[in-house]
């Protein structure tokens, strides 16, 4: 992904429907899995693509993940650290070059913004987003959700377009060793339904990165 322009976008970050019920819906469920035991290593979250960090401070508020975010926008970046301070960790860059460790976060969250990666890249940015995932982890994929790939104008930015395409299933096949937990569908608007327009399907998939016994 490129440097992106920035409007006012941001600031309405939090009030975005569609944001605020893939938000509600993972903290629900790694609510359940923490009352149920889960994340008894750490709970390192990274989101990629994390705009100006509001869901990350939101999970570091509710549910005390340490919240680390890679964002594109050096203006979002700027903006987040006005807000949140030290509370989270903010960095300017891309998917496709992660500046951590293998293995190193038990949370990775891609919030709609798989669908600008270059195409040249995608491959690349997925085997990223799977080194820096620890066996044991979940993966949150929120983007468009279509029946079939399919290439359209940005009305917001036309330098990139919108490759909608199901990512989620792209995670559950080789090299990667990933299974699907839960899947949440809705519309681009936010209403929690399954729409007819194919072009308007949003989802959110959740999946577990199994453990490799050797």
């Amino acid at each position: 992904m490129k440097e992106m322009h920035i409007s006012s976008e941001i600031l309405n970050y939090k009030s975005n429907k569609m944001h605020l019920l893939a938000l509600n819906y993972f903290t629900i469920f790694f609510c359940n899995q923490m009352s149920g035991g889960y994340f008894p290593d750490g709970k390192k979250l990274l989101e990629i693509g994390c705009c100006y960090g509001y869901n990350l401070a939101y999970l570091k508020k509710n549910l005390d993940f340490c919240g680390y975010g890679i964002e594109p926008s050096r203006k979002a970046i700027a903006y987040g650290k006005q807000l949140f301070g030290d509370s989270i960790e903010l960095v300017h860059g891309t998917a496709d070059n992660l500046p951590y460790a293998d293995d190193f976060f038990n949370v990775v969250l891609v919030g709609t913004c798989l669908y600008q990666v270059d195409r040249t890249l995608l491959v690349r940015t997925l085997a990223e987003i799977d080194r820096v995932l620890m066996n044991g982890g979940f993966l949150v994929i929120s983007d468009f959700d279509p029946p079939f790939a399919c290439k359209r104008e940005n009305k917001h930015n036309n330098l990139t377009p919108v490759y909608k395409d199901n990512y989620g299933d792209m995670i559950l096949h080789a090299p990667f060793n990933y299974v699907l937990v839960e899947k949440r569908s809705y519309s681009f608007g936010g209403a929690l339904v399954f729409p007819i327009d194919i072009q308007d399907r949003m989802s959110t998939q959740i999946l577990y990165k199994e453990i490799i016994y050797q």
